[in-house]
Protein backbone atom coordinates (compact mmCIF):
# COMPACT_ATOMS: atom_id res chain seq x y z
CA UNK A 1 0.00 0.00 0.00
CA UNK A 2 1.37 3.60 -0.82
CA UNK A 3 -0.39 5.00 2.48
CA UNK A 4 1.90 2.86 4.00
CA UNK A 5 5.17 4.53 2.49
CA UNK A 6 4.24 8.34 2.89
CA UNK A 7 6.24 10.04 5.81
CA UNK A 8 3.15 10.90 8.84
CA UNK A 9 3.48 14.88 8.48
CA UNK A 10 2.58 14.18 4.53
CA UNK A 11 -0.88 13.59 5.67
CA UNK A 12 -1.56 16.62 7.88
CA UNK A 13 -0.65 19.31 4.95
CA UNK A 14 -3.79 21.11 3.41
CA UNK A 15 -3.93 20.85 -0.04
CA UNK A 16 -3.83 24.64 -1.88
CA UNK A 17 -7.09 26.16 -3.32
CA UNK A 18 -6.01 28.17 -6.25
CA UNK A 19 -8.58 30.69 -7.61
CA UNK A 20 -10.87 29.54 -10.17
CA UNK A 21 -9.55 30.49 -14.22
CA UNK A 22 -12.16 32.76 -16.14
CA UNK A 23 -12.01 30.03 -18.38
CA UNK A 24 -13.36 27.23 -15.98
CA UNK A 25 -15.95 29.08 -15.07
CA UNK A 26 -17.66 29.85 -18.73
CA UNK A 27 -16.95 26.33 -19.19
CA UNK A 28 -18.90 24.84 -15.91
CA UNK A 29 -21.20 27.89 -16.05
CA UNK A 30 -21.83 28.30 -19.71
CA UNK A 31 -21.69 32.02 -18.73
CA UNK A 32 -19.41 34.69 -21.13
CA UNK A 33 -17.31 37.29 -20.65
CA UNK A 34 -16.32 36.03 -17.08
CA UNK A 35 -13.84 38.34 -14.89
CA UNK A 36 -11.44 37.26 -12.89
CA UNK A 37 -10.87 39.61 -9.72
CA UNK A 38 -9.93 36.21 -6.93
CA UNK A 39 -6.12 36.10 -7.45
CA UNK A 40 -4.47 39.75 -7.36
CA UNK A 41 -3.21 39.54 -10.23
CA UNK A 42 -2.58 42.69 -12.71
CA UNK A 43 -5.14 43.11 -14.79
CA UNK A 44 -3.05 45.79 -17.12
CA UNK A 45 -0.99 42.49 -18.03
CA UNK A 46 2.84 42.55 -18.15
CA UNK A 47 4.43 45.90 -19.38
CA UNK A 48 4.97 46.53 -22.48
CA UNK A 49 8.59 46.44 -22.05
CA UNK A 50 8.63 42.72 -20.55
CA UNK A 51 6.96 41.74 -23.49
CA UNK A 52 9.15 43.20 -25.83
CA UNK A 53 11.95 41.16 -24.46
CA UNK A 54 10.20 38.22 -23.87
CA UNK A 55 9.64 38.12 -27.61
CA UNK A 56 13.20 38.59 -28.17
CA UNK A 57 14.13 35.98 -26.18
CA UNK A 58 12.21 32.92 -27.33
CA UNK A 59 14.65 31.66 -30.11
CA UNK A 60 17.07 31.11 -27.16
CA UNK A 61 14.74 28.75 -25.42
CA UNK A 62 17.02 25.88 -26.75
CA UNK A 63 19.43 26.98 -23.72
CA UNK A 64 19.44 26.72 -20.41
CA UNK A 65 18.90 29.46 -18.02
CA UNK A 66 20.85 31.32 -16.33
CA UNK A 67 22.18 29.25 -13.11
CA UNK A 68 22.97 32.44 -11.24
CA UNK A 69 20.20 34.32 -12.92
CA UNK A 70 23.35 37.90 -12.60
CA UNK A 71 21.47 39.90 -14.96
CA UNK A 72 18.59 39.91 -12.75
CA UNK A 73 20.56 40.43 -9.68
CA UNK A 74 22.56 43.18 -10.88
CA UNK A 75 19.69 44.67 -12.01
CA UNK A 76 17.90 44.25 -8.40
CA UNK A 77 21.37 44.98 -6.83
CA UNK A 78 21.31 48.72 -8.43
CA UNK A 79 17.51 49.36 -7.54
CA UNK A 80 17.78 48.12 -4.07
CA UNK A 81 21.47 49.09 -3.12
CA UNK A 82 22.47 45.69 -1.60
CA UNK A 83 25.26 43.85 -2.90
CA UNK A 84 24.22 41.34 -5.81
CA UNK A 85 25.17 38.11 -4.33
CA UNK A 86 22.50 39.62 -1.26
CA UNK A 87 19.78 38.48 -3.65
CA UNK A 88 17.97 35.01 -4.97
CA UNK A 89 15.88 34.54 -7.70
CA UNK A 90 12.84 32.14 -7.21
CA UNK A 91 10.43 30.02 -8.92
CA UNK A 92 8.12 32.90 -7.29
CA UNK A 93 8.86 33.73 -3.74
CA UNK A 94 6.86 31.12 -2.72
CA UNK A 95 9.83 28.82 -4.24
CA UNK A 96 12.13 30.53 -1.62
CA UNK A 97 9.88 30.42 1.23
CA UNK A 98 9.84 26.44 1.12
CA UNK A 99 14.25 26.87 0.34
CA UNK A 100 14.19 28.66 3.43
CA UNK A 101 12.37 26.01 5.38
CA UNK A 102 14.84 23.15 3.66
CA UNK A 103 17.92 25.34 4.80
CA UNK A 104 16.91 26.37 8.11
CA UNK A 105 13.75 24.08 9.66
CA UNK A 106 14.72 20.75 11.48
CA UNK A 107 12.17 17.97 11.85
CA UNK A 108 10.29 19.16 15.53
CA UNK A 109 11.15 22.91 15.79
CA UNK A 110 8.78 25.51 15.95
CA UNK A 111 8.03 28.15 12.95
CA UNK A 112 5.55 30.88 14.39
CA UNK A 113 2.52 31.30 11.62
CA UNK A 114 0.02 34.11 11.95
CA UNK A 115 -3.39 32.91 12.03
CA UNK A 116 -5.89 34.15 8.56
CA UNK A 117 -2.54 34.73 6.67
CA UNK A 118 -1.07 32.89 3.37
CA UNK A 119 -1.28 29.21 3.61
CA UNK A 120 2.31 28.15 2.22
CA UNK A 121 3.92 28.90 5.19
CA UNK A 122 2.24 26.26 7.33
CA UNK A 123 2.78 23.84 4.10
CA UNK A 124 6.08 24.23 4.21
CA UNK A 125 6.66 24.26 7.48
CA UNK A 126 5.05 21.01 7.72
CA UNK A 127 7.02 19.96 4.45
CA UNK A 128 10.04 19.82 6.60
CA UNK A 129 8.82 18.16 9.50
CA UNK A 130 8.35 21.63 11.50
CA UNK A 131 5.40 22.48 14.52
CA UNK A 132 3.74 25.40 12.92
CA UNK A 133 2.83 27.60 15.95
CA UNK A 134 -0.25 30.04 15.57
CA UNK A 135 -0.99 33.32 16.94
CA UNK A 136 -4.32 35.28 16.64
CA UNK A 137 -4.44 38.48 14.32
CA UNK A 138 -5.65 41.23 16.67
CA UNK A 139 -8.70 43.47 15.02
CA UNK A 140 -7.78 41.64 11.13
CA UNK A 141 -3.88 42.74 11.98
CA UNK A 142 -0.65 40.79 13.14
CA UNK A 143 -0.36 40.78 16.53
CA UNK A 144 3.89 41.10 16.70
CA UNK A 145 3.87 41.40 20.63
CA UNK A 146 1.64 37.66 20.43
CA UNK A 147 4.68 36.87 18.47
CA UNK A 148 7.54 37.64 20.71
CA UNK A 149 5.13 35.86 23.36
CA UNK A 150 5.61 32.60 21.79
CA UNK A 151 9.09 32.37 21.21
CA UNK A 152 11.09 29.20 22.37
CA UNK A 153 14.13 27.52 22.44
CA UNK A 154 12.71 25.19 19.76
CA UNK A 155 11.80 28.71 17.26
CA UNK A 156 13.43 28.47 13.92
CA UNK A 157 11.57 30.58 11.79
CA UNK A 158 9.17 33.21 12.16
CA UNK A 159 6.83 33.84 9.18
CA UNK A 160 5.24 37.77 8.37
CA UNK A 161 3.24 39.08 5.63
CA UNK A 162 2.96 42.85 5.51
CA UNK A 163 0.50 43.67 4.33
CA UNK A 164 -0.95 40.59 5.06
CA UNK A 165 -2.53 38.03 2.50
CA UNK A 166 -5.97 38.26 3.10
CA UNK A 167 -6.91 41.60 5.24
CA UNK A 168 -4.81 43.94 3.11
CA UNK A 169 -3.49 45.28 6.77
CA UNK A 170 0.32 46.43 7.72
CA UNK A 171 2.81 46.98 10.94
CA UNK A 172 4.75 49.71 10.34
CA UNK A 173 8.88 50.52 10.58
CA UNK A 174 8.68 51.34 14.42
CA UNK A 175 6.30 47.73 15.36
CA UNK A 176 8.95 45.68 13.11
CA UNK A 177 12.18 47.27 15.04
CA UNK A 178 10.40 46.42 18.45
CA UNK A 179 9.74 42.67 17.22
CA UNK A 180 12.92 42.27 15.91
CA UNK A 181 14.56 43.74 18.92
CA UNK A 182 13.44 40.60 20.78
CA UNK A 183 14.39 38.15 18.28
CA UNK A 184 17.34 35.20 19.43
CA UNK A 185 19.94 35.62 16.98
CA UNK A 186 19.22 31.92 15.92
CA UNK A 187 16.10 32.43 14.85
CA UNK A 188 15.34 33.50 11.01
CA UNK A 189 12.37 35.89 10.17
CA UNK A 190 10.93 35.83 6.97
CA UNK A 191 8.78 39.05 5.42
CA UNK A 192 6.90 38.44 2.96
CA UNK A 193 6.26 41.76 0.70
CA UNK A 194 4.70 40.14 -2.09
CA UNK A 195 2.18 43.13 -2.09
CA UNK A 196 4.76 45.94 -0.70
CA UNK A 197 4.73 48.10 -4.34
CA UNK A 198 1.25 48.78 -3.76
CA UNK A 199 1.78 50.40 -0.13
CA UNK A 200 0.39 54.06 0.50
CA UNK A 201 1.04 54.23 4.22
CA UNK A 202 4.62 56.20 4.83
CA UNK A 203 5.40 54.00 7.97
CA UNK A 204 5.60 50.96 6.05
CA UNK A 205 8.84 48.74 7.22
CA UNK A 206 12.00 49.46 5.30
CA UNK A 207 12.90 46.01 5.34
CA UNK A 208 16.11 45.82 3.26
CA UNK A 209 17.71 48.25 5.87
CA UNK A 210 17.31 45.30 8.30
CA UNK A 211 19.09 43.31 5.74
CA UNK A 212 22.25 46.16 5.16
CA UNK A 213 22.08 45.84 9.04
CA UNK A 214 23.26 41.72 8.97
CA UNK A 215 19.92 41.09 10.82
CA UNK A 216 18.35 37.30 10.10
CA UNK A 217 15.77 38.22 8.01
CA UNK A 218 14.92 37.10 4.45
CA UNK A 219 12.15 39.94 2.69
CA UNK A 220 10.74 38.79 0.00
CA UNK A 221 9.12 40.05 -2.87
CA UNK A 222 7.46 39.18 -6.52
CA UNK A 223 7.01 39.89 -9.98
CA UNK A 224 3.63 38.26 -9.87
CA UNK A 225 1.63 41.22 -8.54
CA UNK A 226 2.26 44.89 -9.88
CA UNK A 227 4.39 43.37 -12.22
CA UNK A 228 1.63 41.23 -14.15
CA UNK A 229 4.39 38.60 -14.43
CA UNK A 230 1.94 36.05 -11.79
CA UNK A 231 2.05 33.11 -15.17
CA UNK A 232 5.61 33.14 -15.38
CA UNK A 233 6.56 32.37 -11.87
CA UNK A 234 9.57 34.59 -10.72
CA UNK A 235 9.73 36.14 -7.12
CA UNK A 236 13.31 37.59 -5.20
CA UNK A 237 14.51 37.11 -1.27
CA UNK A 238 16.81 39.77 -0.02
CA UNK A 239 19.38 38.51 2.72
CA UNK A 240 22.60 38.96 3.82
CA UNK A 241 24.91 36.87 2.22
CA UNK A 242 25.83 33.61 4.46
CA UNK A 243 21.83 33.37 4.33
CA UNK A 244 21.51 33.67 0.68
CA UNK A 245 24.75 31.14 0.40
CA UNK A 246 23.30 28.36 2.19
CA UNK A 247 19.52 28.94 0.30
CA UNK A 248 21.21 28.71 -2.93
CA UNK A 249 22.68 25.10 -1.92
CA UNK A 250 18.88 23.46 -1.57
CA UNK A 251 18.07 25.46 -4.78
CA UNK A 252 17.49 23.07 -7.54
CA UNK A 253 19.31 24.00 -10.88
CA UNK A 254 18.20 26.44 -13.50
CA UNK A 255 15.28 26.58 -11.21
CA UNK A 256 13.73 30.11 -13.28
CA UNK A 257 12.91 30.40 -16.99
CA UNK A 258 14.51 32.23 -19.72
CA UNK A 259 11.49 34.08 -20.20
CA UNK A 260 10.36 35.17 -17.00
CA UNK A 261 14.08 36.41 -16.25
CA UNK A 262 13.66 38.33 -19.60
CA UNK A 263 10.09 39.57 -18.69
CA UNK A 264 11.51 40.60 -14.77
CA UNK A 265 14.60 42.52 -16.02
CA UNK A 266 12.62 44.44 -18.21
CA UNK A 267 9.38 44.78 -16.06
CA UNK A 268 11.75 46.53 -13.68
CA UNK A 269 12.69 49.10 -15.84
CA UNK A 270 9.46 49.65 -17.02
CA UNK A 271 8.83 52.94 -14.11
CA UNK A 272 5.64 54.26 -16.21
CA UNK A 273 3.97 51.07 -16.18
CA UNK A 274 4.40 50.46 -12.31
CA UNK A 275 3.33 53.73 -11.93
CA UNK A 276 0.22 53.60 -14.27
CA UNK A 277 -0.45 50.14 -12.15
CA UNK A 278 -0.21 51.85 -8.57
CA UNK A 279 -2.23 54.76 -10.37
CA UNK A 280 -5.33 52.14 -10.93
CA UNK A 281 -4.79 50.43 -7.90
CA UNK A 282 -5.29 53.81 -5.58
CA UNK A 283 -8.44 55.25 -7.51
CA UNK A 284 -9.91 51.72 -7.81
CA UNK A 285 -10.12 51.56 -3.89
CA UNK A 286 -11.79 54.88 -3.41
CA UNK A 287 -14.34 54.14 -5.95
CA UNK A 288 -15.05 50.48 -4.43
CA UNK A 289 -14.58 52.16 -0.82
CA UNK A 290 -17.53 54.13 -1.32
CA UNK A 291 -19.54 51.71 -3.36
CA UNK A 292 -18.98 49.74 -0.58
CA UNK A 293 -20.30 52.35 2.03
CA UNK A 294 -23.54 52.89 -0.04
CA UNK A 295 -23.69 48.98 0.11
CA UNK A 296 -23.67 49.34 4.12
CA UNK A 297 -20.27 46.17 4.26
CA UNK A 298 -17.59 46.45 6.16
CA UNK A 299 -14.14 46.06 4.89
CA UNK A 300 -10.65 46.79 5.22
CA UNK A 301 -8.77 49.81 4.30
CA UNK A 302 -6.37 47.91 2.21
CA UNK A 303 -2.48 48.77 1.70
CA UNK A 304 -2.51 46.31 -0.93
CA UNK A 305 -4.17 45.54 -4.44
CA UNK A 306 -7.31 43.60 -3.31
CA UNK A 307 -10.18 44.38 -0.87
CA UNK A 308 -11.23 42.13 2.32
CA UNK A 309 -15.22 42.44 2.54
CA UNK A 310 -16.95 40.83 5.10
CA UNK A 311 -20.12 40.09 3.96
CA UNK A 312 -22.38 38.71 6.21
CA UNK A 313 -23.37 35.83 5.01
CA UNK A 314 -21.92 32.30 3.59
CA UNK A 315 -18.93 32.85 1.42
CA UNK A 316 -18.73 29.79 -0.46
CA UNK A 317 -22.36 30.34 -1.34
CA UNK A 318 -21.50 34.01 -2.61
CA UNK A 319 -18.44 33.08 -4.25
CA UNK A 320 -20.92 30.41 -6.28
CA UNK A 321 -23.61 33.50 -6.85
CA UNK A 322 -20.67 35.82 -7.68
CA UNK A 323 -19.56 33.12 -10.71
CA UNK A 324 -22.72 32.76 -12.06
CA UNK A 325 -22.89 36.66 -12.42
CA UNK A 326 -19.69 35.97 -14.38
CA UNK A 327 -17.44 37.65 -11.46
CA UNK A 328 -15.06 35.21 -10.01
CA UNK A 329 -13.58 36.08 -6.24
CA UNK A 330 -11.92 34.47 -3.31
CA UNK A 331 -14.13 33.09 -0.79
CA UNK A 332 -11.92 33.54 2.46
CA UNK A 333 -13.17 29.96 3.87
CA UNK A 334 -10.02 28.57 3.44
CA UNK A 335 -8.44 31.72 5.72
CA UNK A 336 -10.49 31.15 8.50
CA UNK A 337 -13.11 33.80 7.67
CA UNK A 338 -16.97 32.08 7.26
CA UNK A 339 -18.37 35.55 6.15
CA UNK A 340 -15.88 37.36 4.03
CA UNK A 341 -14.73 37.76 0.92
CA UNK A 342 -11.32 39.10 -1.33
CA UNK A 343 -11.88 41.24 -4.15
CA UNK A 344 -8.69 42.36 -6.49
CA UNK A 345 -9.09 46.11 -7.33
CA UNK A 346 -9.56 45.68 -11.18
CA UNK A 347 -10.10 48.33 -13.94
CA UNK A 348 -13.15 50.74 -13.96
CA UNK A 349 -14.98 48.72 -15.61
CA UNK A 350 -14.06 45.28 -13.63
CA UNK A 351 -15.57 47.31 -10.73
CA UNK A 352 -17.96 48.53 -11.51
CA UNK A 353 -19.05 44.99 -12.66
CA UNK A 354 -17.89 44.14 -9.47
CA UNK A 355 -20.06 46.02 -7.79
CA UNK A 356 -23.28 45.42 -9.80
CA UNK A 357 -22.79 41.76 -9.09
CA UNK A 358 -22.75 42.48 -5.58
CA UNK A 359 -25.64 44.23 -5.00
CA UNK A 360 -27.75 41.46 -7.24
CA UNK A 361 -26.14 38.52 -4.88
CA UNK A 362 -26.57 40.40 -1.50
CA UNK A 363 -29.89 41.73 -2.55
CA UNK A 364 -28.82 45.30 -1.66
Amino acid sequence: MVDDSIRKEINKIKPYVPGKSAKEVEIELNVQGVIKLASNENPLGPSPKAQELIKKRLKDVNVYPDQTSIELREALSGKLGVDKDCIIIGNGSDEIMQLAAATFLSAGEDSLISENTFSTYEFCTRLFDGNPVFIPQKDFKYDLDGFASKMTEKTKLVWLCNPNNPTGTAFSQKELEAFLAKIPKNVIVVIDEAYGEYVETEDFPKSVDFVKQGRNVIVLRTFSKIYGLAGLRIGYGIAKQDIIKYLNLTKLPFNVNRLALAGAIAGLEDKEFVEKSKKMVSEGKKYLYSELDQLKLKYQKTEANFIFVDVNRNTDKVFVEMMKKGVIIRPLSSFGFGEAIRVTVGTKEQNSRLIEALKAVLGK
